[in-house]
């Protein structure tokens, strides 16, 4: 039990040592994790009014996505803030699911991948403790990326359906504002866990016989991702 409350000591240690960087250096790097995510208001989106509330029930269901990229990180000297520039790919969608009482089921999912460019401003209260707040531009990289099935294709093929969907609910670019909290390791390793909220609506409706409307459907979601920081030579 010594040898491990010295050694939790030592390495809160190291890492209050290692927060204050002896140079005005920058680094670069690269993370990779996985993001949670989905979009909201679909609902109001592709189900007109005349339809009774009570005839059918829907869902939203988050999304499980890849997020993965290249960082820029400078922390100032004797400050306890840092600025890190990103470029990050992720995927980022939802799912809607739907029932009626005629017994139609179907799943819409959207899975839309973005190519992101942003930064944070970054705060350390303590040690490798940091709390981080920022902003990115996203470009929908994959705005046909709807896949639609459903327990009745007598009443149209799935596949051809889907390609209908294709064309009127399009995905679009995002901004998006982020907060995270992270720790960042003397020796490199950066783990950081944000909330991501989007403000621009990222689902174009366009003119389409289903009845569709447009609306203001955002975007939100957690990623999680590990890092690690190299020196400029």
């Amino acid at each position: 039990m010594k040898q491990l409350l010295f050694l939790l000591l030592a390495l809160c240690l190291a890492a209050n040592l290692g927060a204050q960087p002896e140079h005005d250096t920058w680094f670069y790097g690269f993370k990779a994790g996985a993001t949670r995510h989905q979009i909201n208001d679909i609902q109001t989106t592709i189900i007109p009014d005349v339809f009774p509330e009570d005839t059918y029930q829907t869902e939203s269901l988050p999304q499980i996505g890849f997020a993965g990229g290249l960082s820029f990180y400078h922390r100032f000297y004797k400050s306890r803030f840092a600025v890190q520039p990103e470029i990050l790919f992720s995927s980022r969608g939802g799912n809607f699911h739907y029932t009626d009482n005629r017994d139609l089921d179907y799943n819409i999912k959207l899975s839309y991948q973005y190519l992101s460019l942003g930064s944070l401003i970054k705060v350390y209260p303590a040690g490798g403790i940091n709390f981080g707040m920022g902003a990115q531009v996203a470009f929908n990289v994959a705005t046909d990326q709807l896949t639609y099935t459903s327990n009745m294709p007598e009443l149209g093929p799935d596949l051809q359906i889907q390609q209908s969907l294709r064309e009127v609910l399009v995905g679009s670019n995002d901004i998006h504002l982020i907060g995270q909290i992270g720790y960042d390791f003397i020796f490199g390793l950066q783990v950081e866990a944000r909330y991501v909220l989007g403000l621009s609506d990222v689902l174009e409706t366009r003119a389409n016989g289903f009845n569709f409307i447009e609306n203001v459907n955002r975007g939100s979601g957690l990623q999680v991702t590990l890092g690690w920081l190299i020196e400029f030579p």
